[in-house]
């Protein structure tokens, strides 16, 4: 724990916030705070306008079916009748421009495969039942409730009045909705789970982003500060822990602000993103819904992992700062931090395509990684509060060592000048004896 002023608390507490103004007026006021702030806001507006870009994209795509039926006459009866409403005058969904690949299939277990694979969007099987009624089954990794499946539903109605004109009654025998593979799990909508995996990227970017900035802004602080001799006179009247404990916050701060002024163009994203999408892609276009994901809890989760990360890798960019006294070696002695964030970014990223791999969630709960694997646990994968709760709670005992670590480093390393860092150095200084 930091040593308290002899003064007591108060003093103690009055340095610290005296250390944090300064350090937030001088981040607030520079032209990289401003800049990256006007970026990232850039983004999350970019975030908001996710959905419309991602039914822009839907609506063009292609997607490529496979017909079986053992009666050759109903099978082609069924792929004609198919691509007259899917892709002809009588289309269904008449807001979609999506082409639709409607080939027959010969091997029924090999068209199966190649849905597994992904090579097709499904395979309809067609057939009788007793009473000569078409029948159909759709098999398919899509979900049972998406806009495919019931397109396919809608669209085998035109198999079975071609087949039977004029008859009313017992017009369509049975429509069955098959997965794939029954062992895995039901997939979400296609346009949801696009939405959330670009949602988890980009909440994953601003996290490492933001992490690696504020981290090294503590870290060349301390050392131009060091490098200056103010460091001297600072510590004439405050002690390590009150300097160590005013940056970070100052910089949380700046952090907060700068986390504010992205919240807010994102929100208003979100309430346009209704109207934006009826006067871009047409009537009906709005009833898509918001982007997937985007909750308050998303929000909240953001907020804790990003001020909780940024506290631990602050602690320690500090402690590194201060081993030098030029601003060149700053990158130096961070390097171990920013290959921790680097890892973190990287395991996010390859968790996004596979948030159920095993290594996913136990990787999640360790605290360098924590906030980068967490949040895209959250918005794509499968997530028990319970682990949520045990991420914080590890990321707050990481802090708290981090903390009594930094202190050691910070009170030795500001008095070592012209020094340059060694990993004994560092030793040294964690162990205090320098």
């Amino acid at each position: 724990m930091p040593r308290v002023s002899p003064g007591g608390l108060g003093p103690f507490l009055r340095n610290v916030r005296l250390v944090a103004r300064r350090e937030y007026r001088v981040r607030v006021r520079s032209r990289a705070f401003v800049l990256s702030t006007l970026l990232l806001a850039a983004v999350a507006v970019g975030t908001g306008l996710v959905p419309i870009l991602v039914r822009s994209m839907d609506r063009n795509a292609v997607v490529r079916l496979a017909v079986h039926a053992d009666d050759a006459a109903l099978q082609a009866l069924a792929i004609r009748s198919l691509d007259t409403v899917l892709n002809g005058r009588t289309q269904i969904d008449p807001t979609t421009r999506q082409a639709w690949a409607i080939d027959p299939a010969a091997d029924v277990p090999a068209a199966r495969a190649r849905v597994v694979q992904g090579d097709l969007a499904g395979l309809l099987l067609v057939g009788r039942d007793a009473e000569g009624t078409p029948s159909f089954e759709y098999v398919t990794n899509a979900p049972p409730g998406g806009r495919q499946v019931i397109l396919m539903r809608l669209a085998t109605l035109a198999v079975a009045v071609n087949d039977r004109v004029g008859t009313v009654a017992g017009l369509v025998g049975d429509f069955r909705v098959t997965a794939a593979d029954p062992a895995a799990p039901v997939q979400p909508l296609e346009a949801d789970s696009a939405s959330r995996a670009i949602l988890a990227t980009i909440l994953v970017i601003l996290v490492f982003i933001t992490s690696v900035t504020y981290g090294m802004w503590v870290a060349t602080s301390v050392a131009e500060e060091k490098g200056s001799r103010v460091m001297e006179v600072m510590l004439n009247a405050a002690t390590t822990g009150e300097l160590l404990g005013g940056k970070v916050l100052g910089v949380g701060a700046a952090g907060l602000t700068q986390y504010t002024a992205i919240v807010v163009p994102a929100v208003a994203a979100l309430v346009l993103q209704g109207p934006l999408a009826q006067l871009l892609l047409g009537d009906g276009a709005a009833d898509d819904g918001p982007l997937v994901g985007l909750t308050g809890g998303i929000l909240v989760a953001f907020a804790v992992f990003f001020l909780l990360g940024f506290a631990l890798s602050a602690l320690l960019y500090a402690a590194a700062g201060s081993l030098v006294s030029r601003q060149e070696d700053v990158q130096q002695v961070a390097l171990p931090m920013l290959l921790l964030s680097f890892g973190g970014y990287i395991a996010a990223a390859i968790a996004t395509g596979s948030p159920d791999a095993p290594w996913v969630a136990p990787l999640s709960l360790v605290p360098f990684f924590s906030p980068y694997l967490m949040l895209v646990r959250l918005m794509t994968g499968h997530v028990s509060a319970a682990e949520v709760a045990i991420a914080i709670l590890l990321l707050l005992v990481a802090i708290a060592a981090a903390l009594w670590l930094a202190i050691r480093v910070y009170r030795a390393g500001v008095l070592l000048y012209g020094q340059r860092p060694t990993l004994g150095t560092v030793i040294a200084a964690a162990r205090g004896r320098r």
